[in-house]
């Protein structure tokens, strides 16, 4: 299996809005020959066409040919790392998806030991073993393990440096657990975060529905050198990448963990 660049948009996910769209546009055609009102069925087709539209052109532009925007906020991401190319630095990336931003990190400082963790799910279209096979075409090393990013299975200050793009909005926070699953993937990244250490996380801290911003204050209260910024007025993004479905409220946000090594 080959994977030659990762997508925060599934395929399955567009194709699931351009099968709904046909089928109320089929549907409200067919029936208008008994009945002109099925014609209403029309206005949901539209949107839902619009719908995969504006989900092929995010794609799109986050691929090499449509402006490399994925490309783009990874670099960004490493570039605030302040990583030495000779840094021997224990790297975590949670939800690393195709490997995409460990590549990145690795030709910056190959040095680093790397780990990514995903939960590789079938809806996505990377698997574990893509990742392992595209980092040894590219003579790269780095270890990947299938964990929920809601529960890492690692001990407290297990890593020097702690990276994660597009990952925490996703995760779903298990049964009987009172804190929601970003705010949670947040907490777990920083636990496992050495004293000293430093963490890049890109994800959708300006939006309120993912993130209460006094709770994120509360867990951010272990961190020092705290740095955040809009991504979208940092890179200059394009529509619809910009939009607020989209990369409107992401935000980098990067520091270090309180204490020392």
């Amino acid at each position: 299996m080959s994977v030659q660049s990762s997508n925060w948009i599934p395929r399955k996910r567009i194709r699931f809005a351009v099968g709904l769209a046909l089928l109320f546009a089929v549907t409200g055609a067919t029936g208008s020959l008994w009945s002109p009102a099925t014609l209403v069925l029309l206005a949901p087709a539209l949107g839902a066409g619009w719908a995969a539209f504006v989900m092929m052109r995010i794609r799109w532009q986050l691929s090499a040919g449509g402006g490399g925007w994925e490309r783009r906020i990874h670099e960004l991401a490493v570039s605030r790392l302040v990583l030495p190319p000779d840094a021997q630095a224990s790297v975590l990336d949670v939800g690393c998806g195709d490997a995409s931003l460990l590549i990145t990190l690795l030709r910056h400082a190959p040095a680093a030991n790397a780990t990514g963790i995903d939960y590789f799910g079938p809806n996505w279209d990377y698997a574990k073993s893509a990742c392992e096979e595209r980092l040894m075409s590219l003579g790269l090393r780095a270890i990947f393990r299938r964990m929920d990013a809601a529960r890492l299975e690692f001990p407290d200050e297990s890593f020097d440096v702690v990276v994660s793009v597009m990952c925490f909005h996703e995760v779903r926070a298990p049964r009987r657990t009172k804190m929601p699953g970003p705010m949670l993937a947040l907490s777990e990244a920083l636990r496992v975060l050495r004293p000293g250490g430093s963490f890049v996380f890109v994800d959708r801290f300006g939006d309120a529905a993912d993130y209460d911003q006094a709770g994120l204050a509360r867990i951010l209260g272990a961190t020092t050198a705290i740095r955040r910024d809009s991504l979208v007025v940092m890179l200059g993004v394009p529509w619809p990448l910009k939009t607020k479905r989209a990369l409107g409220p992401v935000e980098v946000l990067s520091g270090r963990k309180l204490g020392s090594r």
